[in-house]
């Protein structure tokens, strides 16, 4: 229990160590993190919890559970990038921590630890685990799952899974299905019959008898029928109030339409998921080409009864799922296969936990002269490399886009100092503390990444900076600005915003409103600047960084009452004919 306890404290630390800093400081990433907060402020303000809108319309995209979990942290700690951002940071550490139990379960406490650990302090969790967007929601809940189900097969690993187990699957997935969708339900439920039939040990007639008794066994049916109740109510309400619109683009645009063929452009080859994983299970992915050559190894050469298969199976089943499935469809997005991490990260840590051992044995099978510490010292070098990388662009992209930041390279040294130390620990053969330099130094360096040089780099890009420079007296007014329009700026006016086709209705709208707001790019600017009222005024004006120069432009007339979302400080405002 006491073990069990400091687990607990120290993967809770990790990830909070990594996913707290800078959450309310850097504003929110176009385009998902704003589109998802305007929608819960539209919830919020209309008290409609059941159709989601942005920007005065139906946003057919993404079910609500991610807005339901915004307005609890909106609640706590206001309308601002840390109230929409506190749900995916704490629903993520819950991620975490169910990696480790799940480790703990089906290969004991030392990788329990290691799992959770790697899943703490990799690069995506780091992203995705303080997002706005529906990611962290729907991994915390297929983990959920699959730590109930690891649960039922380390209990009862040659008979079917208990109703209690089947029923907490179910409920699992049902809020998966409102998280983001088929995917929350589907995929899990494939994996766990997949394992069940890896660790059939051949007594059935033939491939389909097995196949109908791993369903059996995993009482497809029970989890299945329970998540749809959790999930169909909203589905039939949400359909009811449409009239069947939301659910038929939901389904057939957002689902099959994405599987079928690319959407916005993100398409890619069958090696896109590999380099993804690379990245974002970084620097854990120091070891990503031992990791399966040591499971094949493992599973080949230990007897079909030995439980050290229990979790090879769950774990490649599981990343198998998914990896596999968004490998196949042809929208492709990094973070369509974070639900996969805990599983790699349970094969990871198993094969740390084996080399921390000395029972690795597939590097001879490969090549006679390849040993376990040449492997480890390859990983130890790309980490370095790594850190360099960090070194020299770091101040590239600071110089570009935030000049006096290029200091933010010195981020880079955290890596390669971790890197040499690391290598020194294991040629002495203090190979634990080579690991704990490696978990220790991959939260520090994600702390630093997202605490410092994310703020830093973001604090002069987007519509949040554009609108920070505008007084407070000029920031109430009817908005609009060019098709197609920033979803940030939807967030941070509070308001809804018109979307102007072209340059002439820009130049319409600033006529005709006297409360008229315009957000333009700054390269349109000379296109509408001849033909305004002298009572217009450049409100703002943002020089280019990650994203295009943008421009404010208002008139100083009569605006009505209203707020901003954000009322930061400004400079008085700027005539036209000084631009």
């Amino acid at each position: 229990m006491r073990r069990s306890l400091v687990s607990t404290l120290i993967i809770s630390a990790a990830a909070g160590c990594v996913l707290l800093p800078g959450i309310g400081a850097a504003p929110l990433w176009e385009e998902d993190e704003p589109k998802n907060a305007a929608c819960s402020l539209a919830m919020l303000d209309s008290g409609d919890w059941i159709v989601p809108t942005f920007n005065g319309e139906l946003r057919v995209e993404k079910p609500p559970l991610v807005n339901w979990i915004q307005l609890a942290g909106i609640s706590l700690l206001g309308r601002n990038e840390a109230g929409v951002r506190i749900g995916s940071v704490v629903l993520t550490v819950g991620t975490c921590l169910l990696s480790g139990w799940l480790g703990r379960l089906l290969a004991g406490p030392s990788v329990g630890l290691l799992t959770g650990l790697i899943m703490a302090s990799c690069v995506w969790t780091a992203i995705g685990g303080r997002a706005a967007t529906p990611d962290a929601p729907l991994v915390f809940c297929t983990t959920l799952a699959a730590t109930i189900f690891a649960h039922g097969l380390r209990h009862r690993p040659t008979e079917p899974l208990s109703l209690g187990h089947a029923t907490g699957i179910g409920l699992a997935c049902g809020l998966a299905i409102l998280a983001k969708g088929p995917v929350g339900l589907v995929l899990p439920l494939v994996s766990f019959a997949a394992c069940r039939w890896c660790l059939d040990r051949g007594d059935s007639a033939g491939w389909l008898a097995r196949i109908g008794t791993a369903s059996a066994a995993t009482r497809l049916l029970l989890s299945g029928g329970v998540a749809l109740a959790v999930a169909l109510p909203w589905y039939l309400l949400v359909s009811i109030k449409t009239g069947g619109r939301c659910l038929e683009e939901f389904f057939f645009v957002h689902n099959v339409g994405r599987f079928a063929a690319p959407m916005e452009g993100h398409d890619g080859s069958l090696a896109y998921y590999p380099l993804v994983l690379a990245v974002g299970l970084f620097p854990w992915s120091l070891v990503i080409l031992a990791v399966p050559l040591h499971a094949v190894f493992v599973w080949k050469t230990t007897p079909t009864t030995s439980e050290r298969r229990l979790p090879l199976a769950f774990a490649g089943c599981w990343a198998a799922a998914w990896v596999g499935a968004f490998s196949l469809a042809g929208t492709k997005l990094p973070g369509y296969v974070w639900p996969a991490y805990p599983g790699l990260a349970l094969l990871t840590a198993m094969y740390l936990a084996d080399w921390l051992d000395g029972r690795t044995g597939w590097e001879k099978s490969l090549w006679r002269r390849l040993s376990p510490a040449a492997v480890m010292h390859v990983g130890l070098g790309s980490v370095a490399l790594v850190g360099g990388g960090f070194v020299v662009g770091l101040p590239l992209v600071a110089r570009r886009f935030a000049p006096g930041q290029e200091w933010l390279g010195l981020i880079g040294l955290v890596p390669i100092a971790a890197a040499g130390l690391a290598a020194v620990a294991e040629r002495y053969g203090q190979r634990r503390r080579c690991l704990a330099i490696l978990a220790s130094s991959a939260v520090l360096l994600l702390a630093l990444l997202g605490g410092v040089a994310a703020v830093r780099l973001a604090r002069h890009q987007g519509t949040a900076s554009l609108l920070a420079a505008v007084p407070p007296s000029s920031q109430p007014g009817c908005w609009a600005g060019l098709h197609p329009i920033s979803p940030s700026l939807v967030f941070y006016t509070g308001a809804e915003v018109r979307s102007l086709p072209d340059a002439a209705a820009c130049r319409d709208h600033l006529l005709t409103d006297p409360a008229a707001r315009l957000v333009i790019r700054a390269a349109r600017l000379g296109e509408i600047l001849p033909q305004l009222p002298s009572d217009c005024r450049l409100l703002s004006l943002k020089p280019p960084s990650f994203d295009p120069a943008l421009a404010i432009i208002g008139r100083t007339g009569r605006p009505p009452a209203g707020t901003l979302a954000q009322q930061p400080p400004a400079p008085s405002q700027v005539p036209l004919e000084r631009f």
